[in-house]
């Protein structure tokens, strides 16, 4: 019996990458928002938030950043699976901390692994989810 299982994780320099380029993206957008990104243990490696984002988003981009890595899909993608499930299901999924259902967070993977991901809250879903996703397609194309 093989004893370990081979485990990835995001790097430092990816760390950055996505704050970097997901804060850029804020201030085009003219927005504030907290940037949250977790490993792949879902433990937040980084974080960062701009001045004036709303208190409450900031544990909501943490929120997103766990779902994202934790179920391996978008938060967009988790939403639509918790719209599609039956109530009495429902209620056992929402009495798990954590979980959020609402657009602004991605896995980020290699190789069919999750490395971890990032979320990003204080706009709209919508702006949210931009600034994730360019910092996750930027990321892709380093």
């Amino acid at each position: 019996m093989k004893k370990s299982a081979a485990r990835a994780t995001l790097s430092t320099e990816a760390i950055s990458t996505l704050l970097d380029v997901a804060t850029t993206r804020a201030r085009e957008l003219d927005i504030r928002v907290h940037i949250a990104i977790a490993d792949s243990s879902a433990e937040i490696v980084g974080f960062l938030s701009c001045e004036g984002a709303p208190r409450l988003a900031a544990t909501t981009a943490r929120h997103k950043a766990f779902t994202a890595v934790s179920t391996g899909m978008s938060t967009l993608a988790w939403k639509t699976y918790t719209d599609s499930i039956p109530p009495d299901e429902l209620k056992i999924i929402d009495k798990v901390e954590g979980y959020i259902s609402a657009d602004g967070g991605y896995p980020i993977l290699e190789d069919g692994m999750v490395l971890g991901s990032i979320g990003v809250s204080g706009a709209d879903q919508e702006r949210d989810a931009d600034v994730a996703r360019r910092a996750v397609e930027a990321l892709e194309n380093s």
